[in-house]
């Protein structure tokens, strides 16, 4: 029956991809459109040549992206970004309960040399994902070699080993990743490692950026047996750690600052780990057509080491966050009209913290970031109807209930507290085909992000002054509505899409005590629901092949904009924080069908730009990250070629900012690259 559905929606000209092995809840739906969804292909954020998968997504997908340092690497999607913003690997959540509301770096610890590929879901996703998925989900998944049995390519060779490396001279150290993969019978094995040895970072005009370089590495495997026919067993283990990431924001004299601050402010390590089992089973039974059941164990260590400039005094802290976790899915049809996807998902954080406070030499153990003894549970169960019976409409509805319970002990009184919040959300898409090769697609979906320990349990820091958690925090809502018109005509497509989003009860922070005025960092903020933002914006992608059928030329290009309020009761109706500015690309590409060896068969050229951005909320005018008059628009030119090197191997040379542009992406703590030569090599063997 469910081979059936496929055909209906084949029959549609609904465009479906290949068969992958992937959780029910990660299917396409026969709604989808590209509008609202955008798949990347591992190769081509490598072949981008950039240093990390945030910088690789930023040119590969048109996504704005927010670095507070080198080491960051925040998405914002439709105008949202930090914890509204779900990020998964394998269909195992990112976010865990001490995630950032603001930007953060956990996207920027996925390698790129393991990404299969990163499907961009824009707009709300709480039905399938729960918490945090209002502005959309960046949803990585990784590579694998199939068992022989399966293995469907082309491939010669039951083994094979690779080896990348990419240069960038605007950072002056290569990025370097060694792996291979084996397949025998039943069973297919991945594995990959790669390090990497930052020195220092140029912005335009040759300028040296302080306080910007470290070294990491990371490690990945992935094992996978055929227990038999439509039976899968997947294990995945993947380590990321990053040594004295400085931040440069921080340590960088800001817009309002005469000079930097006197503080050296490092993260001394950032490991993060996740280990994940997952059994596919897709042999239609009387239950279900498709099943998995997944178990993830996944930690975060965080230390910070903060010191003054004469060294007399320094904190140094450490966050370890374990989240173990659970989940499974099953999908059936229910006669011709009915597809159903259900399932269940839970997980518990544990963090522990702790903090040394030394002044003139002497040491002492003073309270933690985090609140004693906190964890965090949540679960959900969900259930998503694609309905094929109103033909030529076609319709997924979905419903969601959530619950989420904490606990942890005061910082001051070691009392305990705890308390729990539900959340019952719902999400309804409808497509149409109007015409052969045009598709109308439109959404009513809410969303929900659930305070974390982030925001309940954490005396932090804020702009160089101190964050107070708030235990008495409400959830914030989201109502979301968008329609989008996805046209394919032989030689062109374009995707328009137009979009508005409410958040209610918004999660944010209160400027409490502003302290000394003549003294900046001894400000005092706390965690507060901060009232209503709203967003519209709209998003248009297109292509066209140049020349008659079969030309190799095509132009490509895509433009964004989103344009948020906050009616917040104390500062008013101001423009949301940090929401980027009219952004957008053009380019002329050529890729013959054909590449010749060694020579040079694809190029692209063309610019990147970004409009300015002088609609402030008063957080980001005092934010030194942020000039004050507002963000200057930029444009820089960029060339690439590529080409092949025997059967498997290939090159990539980019000459990226040709004109040296010095400029700054709106909300990030350092300025872009400048002038600069990016050399990729991947050979395989």
């Amino acid at each position: 029956m469910l081979q059936l559905l496929l055909l209906a929606a084949l029959s549609q000209g609904i465009q479906l991809e290949e068969t992958v092995v992937t959780a029910p809840r990660a299917a396409e739906v026969v709604t989808t459109s590209a509008t609202r969804r955008t798949v990347i292909k591992g190769e081509a954020l490598v072949d981008t040549g950039e240093r990390s998968l945030p910088a690789a997504l930023r040119k590969a997908a048109g996504i704005w992206i927010q670095e507070s340092n080198l080491g960051g690497g925040a998405p914002v999607v439709r105008g949202l970004y930090g914890g509204r913003v779900l990020l998964m690997v394998d269909g195992v959540r990112i976010n865990d309960s001490t995630t950032r509301l603001g930007p953060n770096q956990s996207l920027s610890a996925i390698d790129p040399a393991i990404v299969d590929r990163v499907e961009v879901i824009r707009g709300p996703s709480s039905v399938l994902y729960g918490s945090d998925a209002i502005g959309g989900v960046i949803a990585v998944w990784t590579r694998r070699r199939e068992p022989a049995t399966r293995d469907d390519t082309d491939r010669i060779r039951i083994w094979e080993a690779e080896h990348r490396a990419t240069y960038d001279t605007s950072i002056g150290s290569p990025r370097v990743s060694l792996g291979g993969d084996v397949a025998w019978k039943d069973h297919g094995l991945f594995t990959m490692a790669t390090g990497y040895d930052y020195d220092g970072y140029k912005a335009g005009h040759n300028e040296d950026i302080p306080n910007t370089g470290y070294n990491g590495q990371a490690l990945f495997g992935a094992y996978e047996y055929a227990l038999g026919v439509g039976q899968t067993l997947r294990v995945t283990g993947r380590a990321s750690r990053d040594f004295n990431v400085p931040r440069t924001d921080r340590m960088n004299a800001g817009y309002g600052q005469t000079e930097p601050s006197d503080q050296i402010w490092r993260y001394a390590l950032q490991d993060r780990r996740g280990y994940a089992v997952a059994y596919t089973d897709e042999r239609s039974g009387e239950f279900a057509d498709r099943m998995q059941l997944r178990f993830n164990l996944h930690t975060y260590e965080e230390d910070r080491d903060i010191t003054n400039s004469t060294g007399t005094n320094s904190t140094y802290s450490n966050d370890l966050t374990q989240t173990l976790g659970i989940g499974a899915d099953w999908q059936a049809a229910l006669g011709e009209d009915h597809l159903l996807t259900w399932g269940v998902d839970l997980s518990h954080d544990d963090v522990d913290s702790f903090k040394d406070s030394t002044t003139a030499d002497v040491t002492s153990e003073v309270a933690g970031n985090f609140a004693p003894d906190a964890d965090y549970l949540r679960a959900g169960v969900f259930v998503q109807d694609e309905v094929f019976s109103f033909d030529p409409w076609f319709l997924t509805a979905g419903l969601r209930f959530s619950a989420f319970d904490y606990s942890f002990s005061s910082f001051d009184t070691n009392e305990s507290w705890s308390d729990s919040f539900t959340a019952l959300t719902a999400s309804l898409e409808a497509s149409r085909e109007l015409a052969r090769g045009i598709e109308v697609t439109t959404s009513l979906a809410q969303g929900f992000r659930a305070p974390n320990l982030d925001d309940l349990a954490n005396d932090g820091t804020f702009a160089g002054g101190t964050e107070l958690s708030n235990p008495d925090l409400e959830p914030e809502n989201s109502l979301h509505f968008d329609v989008g018109v996805a046209m394919e005509r032989g030689s062109w497509g374009i995707n328009i899409a137009t979009f508005a989003t409410r958040i209610d009860d918004a999660l944010g922070r209160r400027l409490i005590s502003v302290g000394d005025a003549n003294i900046t960092g001894d400000e005092i903020y706390q965690r507060e629901n901060t009232g209503r933002l709203e967003f519209v914006g709209s998003e248009i992608g297109f292509h066209r092949r140049l020349g008659e059928e079969g030309s190799a030329y095509s132009l490509v290009g895509n433009l964004a904009y989103v344009r948020g309020r906050h009616k917040d009761p104390i500062y008013g109706n101001t423009p949301s924080r940090r929401t980027p500015p009219l952004h957008g690309l053009l380019e002329v590409t050529y890729e013959p069908e054909e590449p010749q060896w060694f020579y040079i068969p694809n190029g692209r050229f063309g610019f990147a730009f970004a409009d300015r951005q002088d609609r402030l909320h008063p957080e980001d005018v005092s934010d030194p990250r942020i000039n004050p008059d507002g963000t200057a628009g930029w444009l820089t030119w960029n060339a690439e070629i590529w080409g092949e090197m025997g059967l498997s191997s290939s090159w990539r040379l980019g000459l990226l900012n040709l004109t040296d542009k010095n400029y700054r992406i709106h909300g990030s703590g350092i300025p872009a690259p400048g002038q600069r030569a990016v050399l990729g090599i991947h050979v395989r063997f």
